[in-house]
């Protein structure tokens, strides 16, 4: 199931954002008002309140309810069918109304904050229908009524419960259209910021290993995807590499594999064309073998580097004593090296972290090479030195040197600086590539330095046990 872009929801995002944002500042801004609304009404009604009171007691002994003087007391709440008037005396008997009617009081109505300077308690409470009501009670002497009466001044705010209705549907529907505005505004936006990587992807799409750039000029993007273009760009030059390692490889193992197959064909069809003696047979099959263990090792060889490549090389590191180390692959190439009056002397102390097969088969292709290599009569010296952080091997030589140009290369697979050995039984061209990658899986290194018709010299670098990242 194909996932939602990452535009859309990033629109999305926005417009919740949007709405939550809008909501908020709606609630508030509907809780402003109906609190601004409800102060008005508040001190409207005490207004009234206060006004009603001091006409009660300034009425006369002569004026009763009915009179001119009265009337003008309940006209404080005429002109608005929201608010009425009841006045009732000591025991309760209603003198006189006007006005709204709020029907029955509740025993226990709310009681509100105080309203004003005079500090009238307001009673508060809905109707069965559901509108609010707020009351103020005051005791009057009115005239000359000895006993004191009961002024109630009270509002039905019908018309603020319409109006706060009509702010929350319209906050309501503010909020909503913002949300949505914002989500479109907001989609329209990313969609154009996300044009440059639409073009990346455009253009790494057209990518190819012969062209090996992004076809997209940095400055024409953003600041942000400065990191990302680098990165693919890298990517590239890696791949193109790889790819260019794997198409000599390709060719340069299709050449190496055709001599030996083509030698053992050709000398095979040649027994096969007439008859042969049995020491001729022999003597056949004896080159054949040669052959079968030159690709053999070939074969092992590239195993090695292909598992390596794969990081299924498994290390067994341990601590190694450089000196018995050398001693031990000096001994073994002292045959090989007497039949080229060469010979090799060791100068070594300390220890080496290591993997012992590993090592000793590095050692074995520089010394193998050291020996091929080396002037008749020359001496091979062989030292090793243990340092703070790392351990060294230096293997050097006095021979014919390598190119300057050649240097470089040295480490590639299948690259021989001798062009006329191309095609020789002694080397493969994969000796110090096999090499380079032991170091790599130790994270050490390996150098080479030579002078034509000098000495050459390999060292190699493997860091010790505490600074070894394998440790």
């Amino acid at each position: 199931m194909k996932t939602r872009s990452l535009t859309a929801r990033l629109a999305l995002a926005f417009a919740l954002i949007a709405g939550v944002s809008f909501g908020g500042v709606g609630i508030y801004l509907y809780r402003a008002l109906a609190t601004q609304i409800i102060e008005r009404d508040n001190a409207e009604l005490l207004r009234k309140a206060t006004r009603a009171g001091h006409a009660l007691a300034g009425l006369s002994p002569s004026d009763q309810p009915g009179s001119p003087a009265w009337n003008e007391i309940l006209g404080v709440v005429k002109g608005n069918d929201e608010y009425g008037m009841r006045v009732r005396a000591a025991d309760g008997a209603l003198l006189a109304a006007n006005g709204a009617d709020y029907g029955t009081r509740p025993e226990h109505p709310d009681l509100a904050s105080e309203t004003g300077p005079d500090m009238f308690p307001v009673a508060m409470w809905n109707t069965p229908g559901g509108t609010p009501v707020r009351l103020i009670t005051l005791q009057v002497r009115a005239g000359a009524v000895a006993a004191p009466v009961t002024l109630e001044i009270f509002q039905l705010a019908s018309s603020r419960v319409a109006l706060l209705r009509a702010y929350r549907w319209k906050v309501f529907a503010a909020a909503c259209l913002g949300a949505l505005g914002a989500g479109i505004l907001g989609y329209a936006a990313l969609r154009a910021g996300m044009a440059p990587l639409r073009r990346i992807a455009a253009g790494t799409e057209s990518i190819t290993f012969t062209s090996g750039t992004l076809p997209i000029d940095p400055s024409t993007l953003p600041a942000e995807l400065d990191d990302l273009a680098g990165a693919l760009q890298k990517m590239i030059d890696r791949l193109r590499e790889r790819y260019d390692r794997l198409s000599h490889f390709s060719a340069d193992l299709a050449h190496d594999f055709r001599t030996p197959i083509g030698n053992l064909l050709g000398q095979t069809q040649v027994a096969l064309g007439s008859d042969r003696s049995a020491d001729e047979y022999q003597s056949l099959l004896a080159s054949n073998v040669e052959e079968y263990e030159r690709l053999s090792r070939m074969i092992e060889n590239m195993l090695f580097l292909a598992r390596a490549d794969n990081a299924r090389v498994a290390l067994h590191l341990a601590e190694l004593d450089l000196k018995d180390e050398l001693l031990r692959q000096a001994d073994y190439f002292e045959l090989l090296a007497e039949a080229r009056a060469v010979t090799i002397r060791v100068d070594a102390h300390g220890r080496v972290f290591a993997d012992a097969t590993l090592l000793r088969r590095a050692l074995g292709n520089l010394l193998a090479n050291a020996v091929r290599y080396a002037h008749q009569g020359s001496e091979i010296l062989v030292r090793g030195r243990a340092g703070a952080s790392h351990a060294a091997i230096e293997i050097t030589n006095a021979g014919p040197g390598i190119d300057p140009a050649h240097l470089p290369l040295l480490f590639d697979r299948f690259f021989r600086a001798d062009p006329s050995r191309a095609n020789s039984v002694e080397s493969s061209g994969i000796g110090l590539a096999i090499v380079k990658t032991i170091m790599d899986l130790h994270h050490g290194a390996v150098s080479v330095q030579s002078e034509p018709e000098a000495l050459t010299s390999f060292r190699l670098e493997f860091p010790d046990r505490h600074s070894s990242p394998l440790a």
